[in-house]
Order: C-alpha cells, then structure tokens, then sequence
C-alpha cells in the first residue's frame, strides 16, 4: 500500500514539473511576442530552430516539430517574406538551406532575452546555491542521465 501511495506521489510529480515547463515556456514565449514584428510561437520555434542550426532544411524542421510539411512550408514563407529568414543555395540535397537574415537573428535574440528575463524574475528570491543546483538538475534532466 506503501509502495502505490509513493508512485502516486511521483506521477504527481512528475505531472507537475511537466506543466511547470510548458507554462514557463508558453509564458516566455507569449511575453516575447510583444517585439516587431509579432511572431506566433511556432514562428518563434522555427527561427529558434534555424538559429541553432543554420543551413536546416525545412524537412528537418518539419520532423523536428513533428508538423506537416506544407505547414512549415507556409510559415516559412511569412517569415522569408517577413524578411527574417533566407534560403541558400546548395549543390546536393533536397530542399535550400535556410538561414537567418540580420533581422531574424534580432528577433531571435529579442525571443532568448525575453525568455531569461522571465527566468530571471522566477529566480530572484533564489540563492546562488539554488539556481546552481536547479541548472544541474535540469541539464540532467535534459541529457536523460540516470545519475549524476
């Protein structure tokens, strides 16, 4: 009976670091849409993705995000004419490479400043210990490791 009571208590836990992180992110990504131009949070996502990967070609996006192909396709397309994103050219491969122009890594780097600052106020009232602690905990968490 023990033993129940305690993995109930760890899938309600585990419940809720899953809607801290997504209601931190979605918070993040909400405030960070009040920069020019006003991107959605997918449009965030993929010029974040982009970002961390240039040369990524939308078929990469599309299995990153696990979104249709044409759906991608179309946001690309705001945000190429929107003037943040390029396509390149390339020798081999399907699809063009895509690129951030200067004013998508603007936005970009509006999108990553805005996101710390909103993890920035939520570890104000915390000790240097603390945060040290909460950012190896979450890169474990990150990587999967099964100790550390």
């Amino acid at each position: 009976m023990q033993h129940e009571a305690s993995i109930d208590a760890r899938h309600d836990d585990s419940v809720t670091v899953l809607r801290s992180l997504v209601a931190i992110t979605r918070r993040g990504l909400v405030d960070a849409r009040s920069g020019e131009p006003r991107l959605s949070i997918t449009d965030q996502s993929i010029v974040m993705a982009i970002a961390d990967e240039p040369g990524i070609r939308s078929t990469d996006i599309a299995r990153m995000f696990r979104l249709n192909r044409s759906t991608v396709s179309r946001q690309l397309s705001a945000l190429i004419a929107l003037g943040l994103v390029q396509e390149t050219t390339s020798a081999a491969g399907r699809g063009r490479p895509l690129t951030l122009t200067s004013a998508g890594e603007d936005a970009f780097r509006h999108t990553l400043d805005t996101l710390q600052d909103v993890i920035d106020t939520h570890l104000a009232q915390w000790s240097d210990a603390e945060v040290a602690r909460f950012a190896h905990d979450l890169q474990r968490f990150d990587r999967g490791d099964a100790a550390s």
